[in-house]
């Protein structure tokens, strides 16, 4: 039974008012994130039927007496009924998600009949062998951004943002490298990801409580914006110095002359720490923990000590500054405001300790 079957059933029952239960559930309000994916283990054993129907898919091609294009096309209006059923009626999110992905894929492997097949670790990594390939690709991830679309706009879940947004961002990547290297197409990724950071930032900037729905639209959007734009200025400063070795494995990279790089990644792996903090979003921190573990692992191999002690050594010591963070993030918020101009228009109406996992 829920909170608000809870409040009901007590209302009911005479154990308090109904202005008592409105009293509780604005209080509430003020303190809980609306975000909730699970609800329950119930949310998950569905999950793990729908994709036992979507694993059946493949096999069912072999024994049904129709065309291929048929079966993908039904299973695809299979999972949007699905869909429909667990947004509208049950109100089930995880489910409903796991639905519109499936459907997502039932159509892309509608669209592989008539494009062809292209690897998706290709596509999303943008390893285009030619011109050929990257239109193929740019035809496959138009696709798949199109279902998002259509779901985002038919059943206007939050998460769904983040499948679109990396597609459409995907989409401009590859139209870039058919034009570019790939070294200046990550300008592209850097500017999506920058937009997806503003746009997240505005909707703060809406509910500052965190209360309404627009606080889950902007944390899927800081989840998203946040790597794309940490990637590429990180991986321009440490990545290229890999394809000076020829293997590109940890060692070699331990062994390159990277003094000059130590302070710079240092320097902008704590200013993403800081703007994390000041507009209370951690996926800014956590975007910037494998460069910054990479570098650090760099210079304290380089400080003497042999590569296992690095190696142990780092992520131990990381792993214990994001704990402490995690668990003193709204304290430390507190004292970062206290000392910054304009704090009023990144403090919440309220914050409660307890809830810290934004």
């Amino acid at each position: 039974m829920g909170e608000r079957d809870d409040l009901d059933a007590s209302v009911a029952e005479g154990i308090i008012t109904p202005e008592q239960a409105a009293a509780i559930r604005r209080k509430r309000a003020e303190t809980d994130e609306p975000f909730r994916l699970v609800s329950n283990f119930g949310d998950v054993f569905l999950c793990i039927g729908l994709l036992f129907v979507y694993w059946a898919q493949g096999a069912f091609m072999l024994v049904a007496d129709m065309p291929v294009l048929w079966v993908h096309a039904g299973f695809a209006i299979l999972f949007w009924l699905i869909a429909e059923f667990f947004v509208f009626s049950t109100r089930r999110k995880f489910p409903a998600v796991v639905a519109i992905a499936l459907f997502t894929l039932s159509v892309h492997r509608i669209a592989s009949l008539y494009l062809g097949d292209i690897s998706l670790s290709g596509m999303a990594f943008g390893y285009f062998s030619g011109i050929e390939t990257g239109i193929r690709a740019i035809e496959h991830l138009a696709v798949i951004t199109g279902a998002l679309l259509l779901a985002l706009l038919r059943f206007r879940q939050p998460i769904i943002v983040l499948g679109l947004g990396l597609c459409a961002t995907l989409l401009a990547f590859a139209f870039a490298r058919l034009y570019v290297a790939e070294t200046p197409a990550r300008i592209v990724l850097a500017a999506c990801g920058l937009f997806f950071l503003l746009l997240g930032f505005l909707l703060d900037m809406k509910d500052k409580a965190r209360t309404g729905i627009w606080h889950e639209w902007a944390l899927w959007l800081f989840v998203l914006g946040s790597p794309l734009t940490v990637h590429p200025i990180f991986l321009g400063l440490i990545g290229e110095q890999l394809t000076v070795s020829q293997s590109g494995t940890v060692r070699d990279f331990l062994r390159l002359d990277l003094e000059g790089v130590i302070w710079t990644v240092s320097f902008l792996a704590a200013g993403f720490s800081l703007l994390g903090l000041l507009l209370d979003r951690r996926s800014l921190v956590a975007s910037t923990l494998l460069y910054l573990a990479a570098i650090l692992t760099y210079a304290t191999f380089r400080s003497g000590l042999g590569f296992s002690t690095a190696a142990a050594v780092v992520p131990l010591t990381i792993g214990i500054l994001v704990i402490l963070l995690g668990v003193g993030w709204d304290h430390a918020r507190a004292a970062l405001l206290r000392i910054i101009p304009f704090r009023r228009a990144f403090r919440a109406a309220h914050r409660d300790p307890a809830h810290f996992d934004r």
